[in-house]
Formats: structure tokens, C-alpha cells, sequence
């Protein structure tokens, strides 16, 4: 472990001690609390993301298909406005994502879950698929590949 980590903590012994404690120490004890600070913040800072809570990738599944559907760092908003940081879920079938900036279509491969809804069934033929999650923001504008995740699943 760093002595710098030690610094706030022989300050405090310094000065309960009956002692001055020398303007260094001082100075670097505050430094390398100051320092640690934006650390912290950095280790709890979520990166945005979407995921399938429900199934698992490569996972044999009966039709309807049930669908859970996960987002983290970023908020779900129905359709409507435009916010930063807001967003409503799409699932795209047989695709892995749509463009960044374009508009998702409304069709049988592009659902859309405009209400803010995170879970879903969905009507699939025996087969295999690649299920796509797809984030886009209140008037269905991808956010693209970053917010966007693949599974395959095997429909029975």
C-alpha cells in the first residue's frame, strides 16, 4: 500500500498527539484525500448498456418467446420527447443493431416497446434466431451499437 494512503491517517495521529504536524504532511495528507475523490467516482460510474435478463444466450425456448430486457446507465421514457440519457427498449429480429442516429421502423423484424415497457412475448416460428435489444430515444432514433445486444436462442 501507497504511504500516501496513510497520509490523512498520521495527520490525525500528529495532531491528537499534541503535535503541529509539518505544513508537508499536511499538505500531501490533503492531497491524497483530494486525489482519492474522483477515483471513487470513477469505479461507481455505470457505463450505459442494454441486456437480456431473460433468456440466455444460446438458450432452447418454447413460442411465444418471453423476453425480459434490461438497460443500465441510461433511463426508460415512453416514446414522445427527447431526452438525454432517456430511452424506451426495440427488438430486432435477425439483426444485430440498427444504425446510430436512424429511425427504427415499426415492423414484424423491428418491435417497438414505445410504452417503456421491459418485458415482452413474442410470436417465432421453429428456428433459430438472433435476438437484438436495441436502445433508441423517444421518437425512435438508434442509439446505435453501443446500446445494442445479441443473443441466439433455438425456438421449439
Amino acid at each position: 500500500m501507497k504511504l500516501s494512503n496513510f497520509l490523512p491517517l498520521i495527520l490525525v495521529i500528529s495532531l491528537a498527539c499534541g503535535g503541529s504536524g509539518n505544513q508537508s504532511e499536511q499538505a500531501e495528507a490533503e492531497e491524497a484525500t483530494t486525489e482519492a475523490a474522483p477515483v471513487a467516482e470513477a469505479e461507481t460510474a455505470v457505463e450505459p448498456r442494454v441486456f437480456f435478463k431473460y433468456p440466455e444466450d444460446g438458450a432452447t425456448v418454447p413460442s411465444p418467446v418471453y423476453i425480459e430486457m434490461g438497460v443500465e446507465g441510461m433511463e426508460i421514457e415512453p416514446a414522445g420527447e427527447v431526452k438525454e440519457g432517456y430511452g424506451h427498449h426495440h427488438i430486432l429480429i435477425n439483426q444485430e443493431f440498427w444504425p446510430e442516429g436512424e429511425v427504427i421502423p415499426m415492423s414484424d423484424t423491428t418491435i417497438h416497446y414505445g410504452k417503456g415497457q421491459t418485458d415482452a412475448s413474442i410470436e417465432l416460428e421453429p428456428g433459430q434466431y438472433v435476438l437484438s435489444l436495441q436502445f433508441a430515444d423517444g421518437v425512435h432514433a438508434s442509439y446505435g451499437k453501443p446500446m445494442a445486444a445479441s443473443i441466439r436462442v433455438t425456438v421449439e
